[in-house]
């Protein structure tokens, strides 16, 4: 039996390949930056917000359209 300590409301995919970062707020595509502390992170120049590259938001990745 599997028991769920905390429950998700939207899982994050275990891959980001196939997934493009957009913002939560506007739907606009993200641009990757170098942080200070030598992370990466997520950031919206519209809206002027963002997020660490490695705690995305479920909202904020959008699946890509498959190429055939």
């Amino acid at each position: 039996m599997k028991r769920v300590f905390r429950p998700q409301a939207e899982p994050l995919p275990t891959s980001g390949r196939g997934y493009q970062h957009v913002c939560p707020h506007c739907a606009q595509p993200l641009t990757l930056h170098d942080l200070r502390d030598g992370d990466q992170g997520y950031w919206c120049h519209g809206c002027g917000c963002g997020h660490r590259a490695g705690d995305p938001p479920p909202q904020a990745l959008r699946p890509l359209p498959q190429a055939g």
